[in-house]
């Protein structure tokens, strides 16, 4: 699966699979499910391969699930293994970039079960990285925010972190640490570091439940339509 040759990439996308979903209870990873006839991450691999700033592409996964997608198996992209949790798997897929790609600039980090993702937002993404040392998706919290301790809190000064992420490769590696607390990686780099959040991928679901997959075939298909239209 891993190619050994060391090549020339400037922008290399990430595609994170290695997620088991217990909770999503199907009987593979929820990346493999079908959806619309296609398993889930065969969406992302169709916005991957349609960008126009992705020079390679690296699959963190576990190899034992190369065969649930065909179009993942025929991909021609890159492979590292997955670890025990997510930052040991970005782990794994930077120690990947630095031994094959060394002359890496730019990444994007992208879920595997986050089929609405764009190739134009890829491009979006890593184009801003010539500005910004990182460029975080970002959603406002619209319900009440609460916290177990019950004290009021300013939902205005909170706003919540997504996939797809990207950053300027030695920028993050530097500051990189499988130990950090937040799930958000960008918090891992200074303060000072110049961060663009993009509030404006409102259409972009993870799949965390069974019950959302009827959300993303409807979502699918109603922006199918809208391309016909167009």
């Amino acid at each position: 699966m891993v190619k050994e040759k060391a090549m020339s990439a400037k922008n290399v996308t990430i595609i994170m699979s290695g997620g088991v979903g217990h909770r999503f209870g199907a009987d593979r990873p929820k990346q493999y499910v079908n959806l619309n006839g296609r398993c889930v991450i065969d969406y992302v691999i169709d916005a991957v391969k349609g960008s126009k700033l992705t020079d390679e592409v690296v699959v963190v996964m576990d190899p034992s699930c190369i065969d649930y997608s065909e179009e993942l198996k025929n991909s021609g992209f890159h492979f590292a293994l997955n670890g025990k949790e997510r930052p040991d798997s970005l782990n794994s897929a930077f120690e990947y970039i630095k031994g094959h790609f060394p002359e890496c600039e730019r990444i994007i980090i992208l879920d595997a079960v986050a089929p609405l993702v764009t190739s134009e937002l890829i491009d979006d993404y890593l184009a801003k990285l010539n500005e910004y040392d990182a460029v975080i998706t970002c959603q406002k919290i619209t319900g009440a925010l609460g916290n177990y301790d019950f004290d009021p809190l300013d939902r205005e000064k909170y706003y919540m972190t997504q996939s797809p992420e990207a950053f300027r490769f030695k920028e993050i590696t530097k500051y990189f640490s499988t130990d950090f607390q937040s799930q958000e990686l960008a918090w891992q780099l200074p303060r000072e570091t110049k961060k663009y959040l993009n509030f404006d991928f409102r259409n972009n679901l993870k799949l965390t439940y069974d019950y959302q997959l009827k959300y993303a075939e409807i979502l699918i298909q109603y922006l199918d339509n809208i391309k016909e239209i167009k």
